[in-house]
């Protein structure tokens, strides 16, 4: 069966078998569960928190309370990245299941990314009850601010599956992806304002570049998808704002181009998946 988003729609009946098996697969053998997946960016947080700004004193007031800033911009990069690196090696672990039977392949991917969605969500709603009691003086005070979370997630989950699609076919075909991809989440993490906001990359852009190169840096950084998620979910659940129309605009074309482009470079690969395998 090809590996077509209409044949992906109708076999949603195992998409939903596949990522209910990878839930009860992830917490198999763990007293907490899925509670491990907030739990790491949690601590990732405290040791942030702890050395930019207890020990450096990096924290700027317009990020405080400074462990909220952090842990929303570490658990919209976690389900970013693993879905990335789950999908790169998902149809190999999968290749007994390809070789049995007949089915849209696609499928895999998707679930892999689907049931990183779910421990997302689960994170998600912890940084928001954390942010609505411990909420700084930069909040405007609006918690229906919190509604544009719906859309955010709609195509943050778009983005994500189209770049798994894209990944996932390449990386039967190209052995060396893993290595590669793990060194390109790295740079992304920091590239992206996972620890700082927008605001301090133009300021450092335009000291060291000057006025007139700073601004075109800080333009190109700021069009990366994460830093735009982590722009527009700041200002949705730290800042209690709306988001700003060039963030929703961007975020909308970034993820219309990820799922068509994935979509296409994976059918383009579909036939020759089992020749690799």
């Amino acid at each position: 069966m090809r590996s077509t988003l209409t044949n992906l729609l109708k076999r949603r009946d195992l998409l939903a078998a596949l990522v209910s098996a990878e839930l009860r697969a992830s917490s198999a053998g763990m007293r907490l569960g899925s509670l491990w997946w907030v739990l790491d960016p949690i601590l990732m947080m405290l040791v942030y928190w702890l050395v930019l700004d207890v020990l450096l004193g990096r924290g700027r007031e317009a990020y405080q309370p400074f462990p909220v800033f952090l842990l929303v911009g570490l658990v919209v990069f976690k389900h970013v990245a693993s879905g990335i690196e789950r999908s790169i090696t998902v149809l190999r672990t999968k290749e007994a299941l390809i070789k049995a039977a007949a089915f849209p392949t696609m499928v895999l991917p998707v679930a892999a990314v689907l049931t990183g969605l779910v421990h997302f969500l689960f994170g998600l709603v912890i940084v928001v009850v954390v942010s609505l009691f411990w909420r700084g003086e930069q909040h405007s005070g609006s918690y229906a601010a919190l509604l544009q979370l719906v859309p955010l997630v709609a195509f943050q989950t778009m983005l994500v599956v189209g770049l798994a699609m894209a990944i996932s076919a390449i990386g039967v075909v190209v052995q060396d992806l893993r290595a590669v991809t793990t060194h390109v989440m790295r740079v992304a993490f920091w590239l992206s304002p996972c620890l700082y906001g927008l605001d301090l990359v133009r300021e450092v852009a335009e000291a060291r570049l000057g006025d007139a190169a700073g601004p075109v840096l800080a333009t190109y950084l700021a069009l990366n998808p994460i830093a735009v998620l982590n722009t527009a979910y700041r200002e949705a659940i730290f800042y209690g704002q709306g988001v700003p129309l060039w963030a929703w605009g961007t975020l909308a074309a970034q993820a219309g181009v990820c799922l068509l482009a994935g979509n296409a470079i994976y059918q383009h690969h579909d036939r020759r998946i089992i020749k690799f395998l």
